[in-house]
């Protein structure tokens, strides 16, 4: 009421308020008109600055392409100078050529790179705020196997990036397998967002056996929800040099379910004898999954005196117990149809001929002859 009063007696009051809003309006427009030839020329800049970037990454390639190819099968010829933003380009360049030859015949890459100064670019590039050139420059120092950038490279094993800590493990691994080693296997076991198919891929560089050791010893001492898809990924190392860690480890130690269960399945897929012993212990575990993979494996290695040890699986609890010992028993070389027709009529519980019954069709169907068309 006191203002509408004050506004009443003093009309001035009102027209002052009217400038001060036309005083504002003035001026964001002048803000506004000023910032949209900042944002053209922005624009502008930007798209000159790419059509110079692609003019350059065209140059380079057409002057450093023949000379690349020239190298593997020539004398190495002159060179020419490049400055730092070329080098960036060259190093692409270069990788996308190395990873197209066999290792046998990049020798006179490297000596190029190594000639042109790459070793201290791909350096400097380890310091660079974009992700993209840090791996660049990791990639390219593993595969010059620059021993000097060891000391700059093993910090990133911890990083909180998982491309940058991975890429810098493969490159140590690059440079020195058998001292990489020793520092991946406390890593490989806690870092959870390293997916283990690029962790088989990276460890090949060490060689089958060193791989087999390092996923059973980073399984075994690391973190125990990794472990288990650790050590399902050895049989694709395709070397036992893991197994007697991975027998020691089930016979001194009491395994949570989960690696005992991984054990069991790598155990299965080597079928090796001495392992019958271990496998059948396992058959009455209290966690179920263990007493699948038990069963499982047992299919794979047992003999016939494994057969009632199955047969009685056929009353368990599980489901999936039931089911894995069906496949199990009629999996063994000396099982026949004979046998499983007489198992048939003697088993009274209705779960057990649920599972027997399709299974005995599958063994029929598996060991019929197969008709040859002429």
């Amino acid at each position: 009421m006191n203002a509408t009063h004050a506004v009443r007696e003093n009309p001035l009051l009102a027209l002052g308020g009217a400038h001060l809003s036309y005083d504002l309006w003035y001026m964001s427009a002048v803000a506004v008109g000023c910032m949209i030839p900042i944002l053209l020329l922005s624009i502008l800049l930007f798209r000159r600055n790419r059509q110079a970037d692609q003019r350059r990454q065209q140059r380079i390639t057409h002057e450093w392409g023949p000379l690349l190819a020239q190298s593997i099968n020539e004398s190495l010829p002159p060179l020419p100078a490049l400055t730092p933003r070329d080098h960036v380009i060259f190093l692409y360049l270069w990788n996308r050529s190395y990873e197209f030859l066999p290792e046998t015949i990049t020798a006179p890459l490297v000596r190029v790179a190594r000639t042109v100064g790459s070793p201290h670019r791909a350096t400097e590039l380890l310091q660079s705020r974009l992700l993209s050139q840090r791996i660049l420059g990791l990639v390219t120092l593993g595969r010059l196997q620059e021993r000097s950038a060891w000391t700059l490279i093993s910090p990133l094993l911890n990083h909180h990036n998982s491309f940058l800590a991975f890429h810098a493990a493969q490159a140590l691994l690059n440079i020195d397998p058998k001292a990489a080693l020793p520092l991946l296997v406390p890593i490989l076991g806690h870092r959870a967002d390293w997916s283990p198919i690029n962790v088989m891929a990276m460890l090949k560089t060490a060689g089958r056996d060193a791989a087999a050791e390092t996923l059973v010893t980073a399984a075994i001492q690391g973190n125990p929800n990794i472990g288990p898809r650790l050590i399902r990924y050895l049989p694709a190392t395709r070397s036992p040099r893991g197994l007697p860690l991975l027998r020691q480890f089930i016979s001194d130690r009491l395994p949570p379910p989960n690696m005992l269960a991984a054990c069991l399945f790598v155990l299965g897929e080597f079928r090796a004898q001495e392992d019958l012993p271990l496998v059948r212990r396992h058959l009455s575990h209290d966690a179920w999954y263990v007493r699948v993979q038990a069963a499982t494996a047992l299919g794979k290695l047992g003999t016939v005196e494994d057969e009632d040890r199955l047969i009685a699986l056929f009353n368990d609890e599980q489901w999936w117990v039931r089911y894995r010992a069906g496949e199990a028993l009629v999996s063994l070389e000396s099982m026949t149809e004979e046998k499983l027709l007489r198992l048939q009529e003697s088993l009274t519980s209705p779960d057990a001929h649920e599972i027997l019954a399709p299974i005995l069709a599958k063994f029929r169907a598996r060991r019929a002859p197969i008709a040859v068309r002429p």
